[in-house]
C-alpha cells in the first residue's frame, strides 16, 4: 500500500515560522525623527511581513487609541498595515511599566541617561542606522544603567514586560505556523527578546533586512 500523504495540520505544525526583530528609538514623542518614515515605510514594506508585532495592548489596537503612541508606529507601521495585507499584533500587556525614575542623585543620574538615549535617537539618520549593532549595544546599556539606578521594582517590572512580549510574539507564532512575522519594539527590548525566541521550538530568527527572503510565499497589496 502507498504511503499516506501526511495531514495539513500535521504539515502545518512542522511549519518553521521566520521571525526578525526590528529596533526602534523613538520613545522620546517630544523629539523629533531624524530620518524621514518613508524610509521605515519602505524598509517594512520590502520585508513582506505577514504579522507586523507592535508593543501596543489590545485596548489601543480595538479602540484605535494611537495618539500617545510613538510617530514610528502611529504616523508609519499601522498606516502601512491599513494599506497592506499586513495584520498588525498587539503584544504589550495591559499598559507598560513606567520610565524609571528614582530620588536624589539616582534621579538626576536617570536623567542624564535619557538625555543621552534622546541624543542617540537623534544621531540615527536612517531605520538602518538606528539599528546598527552598536547602537543597539549602547542603548541597551544606557536602558539597562537607568533600570539599575531605579531599583529593583523596576528592574522586575520590565523584565516582566519584557517577557510578555515574547510570550504573545511566541502564540502568534503558534497560531500562524510558517508565517513572516517582524517584531517593531524599542531598543531596549530587542537582544532580550532575541535572545528568548533563539530558545524557542519552531521558531527561526533572521535579520530584520533579511525577512523578505525566508520564504516565497505571495504576498501582496490590498
Amino acid at each position: 500500500m502507498a504511503d499516506e500523504a501526511p495531514a495539513a495540520g500535521s504539515q502545518r505544525a512542522e511549519s518553521v515560522t521566520h521571525v526578525a526583530v526590528l529596533g526602534t528609538l523613538a520613545e522620546f514623542h517630544a523629539e523629533p525623527i531624524p530620518y524621514d518614515l518613508a524610509a521605515l515605510v519602505r524598509m517594512v514594506y520590502e520585508q513582506r511581513p505577514d504579522l507586523l508585532c507592535l508593543d501596543i495592548t489590545t485596548e489601543q489596537w480595538t479602540e484605535r487609541a494611537f495618539s500617545d503612541l510613538p510617530p514610528d508606529y502611529r504616523d508609519a507601521l499601522i498606516p502601512l498595515a491599513d494599506q497592506t495585507d499586513i495584520v498588525i499584533v498587539p503584544v504589550a500587556g495591559t499598559r507598560s511599566p513606567t520610565e524609571p525614575a528614582a530620588p536624589g542623585w539616582r534621579g538626576t543620574a536617570i536623567r542624564l541617561l535619557r538625555r543621552c538615549l534622546a541624543s542617540l535617537q537623534r544621531s540615527a539618520r536612517s531605520p538602518a542606522a538606528a539599528n546598527a549593532w552598536h547602537r543597539h549595544l549602547l542603548a541597551d546599556l544606557l536602558y539597562g544603567l537607568s533600570a539599575l539606578l531605579a531599583g529593583r521594582g523596576a528592574r522586575r517590572a520590565w523584565r516582566e514586560h519584557t517577557e510578555r512580549l515574547v510570550a504573545r510574539v511566541h502564540q502568534a507564532a503558534s497560531n500562524d505556523p510558517g508565517a513572516r512575522i517582524l517584531v517593531a519594539v524599542n531598543v531596549r527590548h530587542c537582544h532580550h527578546v532575541r535572545r528568548a525566541l533563539r530558545r524557542l521550538p519552531g521558531i527561526r530568527l533572521v535579520r530584520h533586512d533579511r525577512l523578505a527572503a525566508a520564504r516565497s510565499a505571495p504576498w501582496r497589496q490590498s
